[in-house]
């Protein structure tokens, strides 16, 4: 059997999922063409996605454009249609039900742990759609051991049955800085710390601004992301909204920490992003961030505004050689997580599922 790739992550604004989506095919296809035995036992491997989806410019997976609307209408449909003779990744979440070929992705259990982060809609289709995705999926992949076993709860499948790929957060070395912007935003390289959020309650940044006020002669917060209108207000805290990559780069390397008090997170790639640029970290004891980050970063209680103020002084008060030191283990940690080795561990649940399926076509 070929394979096949759901892209519909290709029509999707950037978040956490599609990120892994586009940087797990872009490894996949680097793979693909540094090993001719890969391409011989893969066969033509061919990216489905919707009306609209940007070129990624993959040079070994084929991407084909399937009219047929958009959305889950278009993976019901266009892409069951055009994927059901082959094995199916489907890298977001969702995929088409009616294929039982599937290796399906599923990120996290945010939709049970934070319902109030979702619209009512869409709570409603996916609490219906995911656990029959799970049952019926040939291969089942998450990103951290800790979303394994909080999925398996709420979807009602073996733990065991998920595979765990995880992020990773070397793309951020491909971007150019743009070292300019921090002047423009009244910036000083070291003298301040950075956050990155949305609008999702699970960020938890209204504790966090709290925590920041209470804490007392800090450098400033500057917060980068769809943060939520009326928590960055004031000299102390400042929100910029959505930035280009090249910016968040110079961001993470102009800061002297990064905080990232999220109550939930199946992965958590920011603070693995700022490891990777060398900016020290203090993250929320939750989810699978202790999974991910070791004892490379600094921890703090993400209920408690006492304790992340605690956090935010001693980050704001390294000397230089506790900052070095900081430093080299964060960077050491984040090798730990490389874009091609989680492709090749992806490549391995594929084959299982089609050795099974070749078995079972004999049988």
């Amino acid at each position: 059997m070929r394979l096949a790739i759901n892209a519909r992550f290709l029509c999707q604004p950037l978040s956490g999922v599609q990120r892994f989506g586009r940087e797990i095919v872009a490894a996949l296809d680097a793979l693909l063409l540094a090993d001719a035995g890969l391409r011989r036992r893969l066969g033509p491997v061919v990216a489905y996605a919707p009306e609209g989806a940007e070129d990624p410019g993959w040079r070994a997976v084929a991407l084909r454009v399937v009219p047929g609307g958009q959305g889950h209408l278009w993976e019901q449909g266009a892409l069951y249609r055009a994927a059901r003779d082959a094995v199916l990744l489907s890298p977001g979440n969702a995929g088409p039900l009616r294929h039982r070929a599937q290796v399906l992705v599923l990120h996290d259990a945010n939709l049970w742990e934070i319902p109030e982060a979702y619209g009512w809609r869409y709570r409603a289709l996916h609490r219906v759609m995911r656990p029959r995705l799970a049952r019926r999926s040939a291969g089942l992949v998450t990103v951290s051991r800790y979303s394994a076993r909080q999925l398996a709860g709420v979807l009602g499948v073996a733990e065991a049955r998920f595979s765990v790929v995880p992020n990773a957060a070397e793309h951020v070395l491909r971007v150019r800085a743009e070292p300019g912007v921090l002047a423009e935003w009244g910036l000083r390289r070291g003298g301040y710390l950075l956050c990155v959020g949305n609008r999702s309650p699970n960020k938890n940044l209204a504790r966090l601004v709290a925590a920041h006020g209470m804490a007392g002669d800090l450098p400033p917060l500057v917060m980068a992301g769809g943060v939520a209108p009326g928590l960055a207000a004031g000299p102390s805290v400042r929100g910029l909204g959505r930035v280009s990559d090249g910016a968040l780069r110079a961001l993470y390397e102009g800061a002297c920490g990064f905080v990232f008090p999220s109550l939930h997170e199946g992965f958590g790639i920011p603070p693995l992003e700022a490891m990777e640029l060398g900016c020290p970290v203090l993250a929320a004891r939750a989810g699978a961030l202790p999974e991910v980050l070791g004892d490379a970063v600094s921890w703090c209680d993400p209920l408690s505004v006492a304790d992340m103020a605690r956090g935010m002084r001693v980050l704001a008060g390294m000397d230089g050689e506790e900052r070095m030191r900081v430093v080299a283990g964060a960077k050491a940690r984040a090798e730990g997580f490389r874009w091609t080795r989680s492709a090749a561990a992806l490549v391995e649940v594929v084959e299982g599922v089609r050795r099974a399926e070749a078995l079972e076509e004999r049988v």
